[in-house]
């Protein structure tokens, strides 16, 4: 196996390294299936998924095996903590669409808030989520939350629009 120099290598001369990494991915995620479903027959699983740590090229090839499918996974959730730490929600957004972009259906979609102060668009970006539609939307760091001393339920936030030009 050739050495890959960082993870923003083109992964265009790797291919081979890249398929071969990404197989075992898949290979660990469906031993790990078919040990639980020895024991529970009736097991679902998802897989969370980071599309910021994986905005790379090369990651999104090698972190990504095949055999995670709608046939296989009954949600494929996502997280970005740093989309959200960047204030970025037009990411925050293509990060909740991924699935989409892979076959799964809105109720196999899932998307993991990470809570963070009070100036991180984190309320922002559980609320589009569930705007989006997708099938569980899951707040991150209760322990954060509740030092925080946020109050429940959730407000749903304050509504304005504006119309410039004509």
């Amino acid at each position: 196996m050739a050495v890959i120099g960082s993870e923003t290598t083109d992964p265009a001369p790797y291919s081979l390294e890249c398929a071969f990494l990404a197989s075992l991915i898949g290979k660990f995620t469906d031993t790990v299936m078919a040990f639980v479903r020895e024991a529970y027959p009736t097991a679902r699983f998802e897989v969370l998924y980071p599309p910021d740590t994986n905005d790379t090229p090369l990651n999104r090839l090698v972190n990504y095996p095949a055999a995670w499918s709608p046939a296989t996974l009954a949600c494929l959730k996502t997280e970005n903590f740093t989309f959200t730490g960047n204030r970025d929600l037009n990411k925050a957004r293509e990060s909740m669409m991924m699935p989409i972009a892979k076959g799964f259906a809105m109720s196999q979609s899932g998307h993991l808030v990470g809570l963070g102060d009070y100036t991180a668009p984190w309320l922002k970006e559980e609320r589009m989520a569930l705007g989006e539609g997708v099938e569980s939307v899951v707040l991150f760091a209760l322990d954060q939350f509740c030092l925080m001393g946020h109050q429940l339920p959730q407000t749903r936030g304050l509504r304005r629009s504006l119309l410039l030009g004509a």
